[in-house]
């Protein structure tokens, strides 16, 4: 099977395995693509990224959907046997066009992450989803509760959709390795630079006494008066994995949205053994319903938040082992790359 994929990311193109970026960053001969290398019969993967003239990139990010992608592909379609897309942006153009001019193309799989922009219910945005989406020939979704958004405004998707859960690379992240730093297990640490609720998080610790400090790491704009409380920008990510494997737990404040985000933060985590803290929103709660290794709280409320606090603060080095033990085998399994591979791979062979 011949896959031509369009991401909406940046990748490296390179002609060896970097040793510092994660396979869904980088294409290279030596192996295929990120998880189609799970496959049982191994595809040739083109990767197509969002790379573009800056002018361009510039007029994207106001558009909201990346238009050159298409350009770049437009007359090589029929080399290909399935078009995969991931990133529901990424496929806006190229099903528009496919609808008006009727382009004969290979079918089109959707990986709709962003719920078509974050769950726009109007605007132009939202009704040029609402063409385009029409020529997909089957849609995958990473947070269950979309369905419920699909049903109401697309529902000629309702029928060829599927809820696949995002999986990671468990094999990555066990070779890696992090040395100890001297405030090992004296702090909660807490990642992310947006879409992540510091207001509840801050008023909650504000509440309790524990010994341990928190570290918010991401965001340089938090402002924040309690000693206690340390924040660190942007950091490089061997840093920030430092930080993260040397926590006592990890806190994951997420706010409420109807789409995917989150996930790849809270999963690395699971996959470091690091026990987790995190609100009970939809964009997770599949993915914290398997592994007792991961402690909801209720989103937004700060008398729960600050009980689940202290309890986790006041839990045993044993007792956080064996829920660090729970996500790693969570993300060996159910929650694996692997896993999402033989999901994608039964579509893929459907369609083709």
């Amino acid at each position: 099977m011949k896959i031509l994929l369009l991401i909406n990311w940046k990748i490296k193109y390179c002609d060896h395995i970097p040793e510092d970026l994660q396979p869904s960053d980088y294409d290279c001969p030596q192996e295929v693509y990120w998880f189609f290398k799970y496959f049982k019969d191994k595809p040739s993967v083109d990767v197509v990224d969002i790379s573009a003239p800056k002018f361009i990139e510039k007029i994207e990010d106001k558009v909201r959907f990346h238009f050159f992608q298409t350009f770049k592909i437009l007359f090589k379609l029929n080399k290909y046997d399935l078009i995969f897309v991931c990133g529901s942006n990424s496929a806006m153009l190229l099903c528009a066009l496919k609808r008006v001019f009727h382009i004969k193309t290979p079918p089109i799989l959707d990986v709709d992450i962003s719920s078509f922009h974050q769950a726009y219910t109007s605007g132009l945005i939202h009704r040029l989803s609402q063409f385009s989406s029409r020529a997909f020939d089957y849609m995958v979704y990473h947070t269950s509760s979309q369905y419920d958004y699909y049903k109401e405004y697309f529902p000629w998707l309702k029928d060829k959709c599927k809820f696949v859960p995002f999986g990671v690379d468990y094999n990555y992240w066990k070779l890696k390795t992090y040395e100890d730093i001297p405030e090992k297990d004296q702090y909660i640490v807490c990642v992310g630079y947006r879409k992540r609720d510091w207001n509840t998080l801050l008023k909650a610790f504000d509440k309790i006494d524990i010994p341990e400090k928190l570290y918010l790491i991401g965001n340089p704009d938090i402002k924040c008066d309690n000693p206690k409380v340390k924040v660190l920008p942007f950091i490089p990510i061997e840093k920030l994995m430092t930080y993260i494997i040397n926590s006592k737990f990890s806190v994951v404040p997420l706010d409420d949205f109807n789409y995917s985000f989150g996930q790849m933060t809270l999963l690395q985590q699971m996959a470091l053994g690091v026990p987790v803290l995190a609100a009970d929103v939809s964009a997770i709660r599949d993915y914290v319903n398997c592994s007792e290794g991961v402690l909801p709280y209720i989103a937004y409320n700060v008398e729960d938040l600050a009980s689940k606090l202290e309890k986790m603060s006041k839990k045993s080095k044993e007792d956080l082992d064996i829920m660090g033990y729970k996500n790693k085998l969570a993300v060996q399994t159910v929650l694996s790359e692997k896993e999402m591979a033989i999901q994608f791979e039964k579509i893929c062979n459907q369609l083709f």
